[in-house]
């Protein structure tokens, strides 16, 4: 995924089309997965929930990638009306 950038006219200009940007991609790079922290926990060694909760962030994210940026967005008059209402905001994602 390449760096965004506010354009003059409001809004953002995305580095590939929106039918090839996967959302399942945008939230690994955007989103941290690991749902606990078991640094501490005094059962780690023998805790099993760990793997569980590995296995529901991994189905999670494989549901999100049957789905693109154009499927959420395409279509969709009530977003474009928030969004037109808006100040440009700057998102860059790297």
């Amino acid at each position: 995924m390449s760096p965004q950038r506010v354009v003059k006219t409001g809004g953002i200009r995305l580095g590939m089309p929106a039918r090839q940007i996967v959302i399942g991609d945008v939230v690994r790079k955007m989103e941290p997965l690991q749902l606990v922290d078991c640094a501490s926990c005094s059962i780690t060694p023998a805790c099993r929930l760990k793997q569980a909760l590995h296995d529901a962030v991994q189905r999670f994210l494989q549901e999100l990638d049957s789905y693109t940026l154009a499927d959420l967005v395409e279509g969709n008059t009530p977003l474009y009306e928030i969004i037109l209402s808006r100040s440009p905001v700057e998102i860059n994602i790297k």
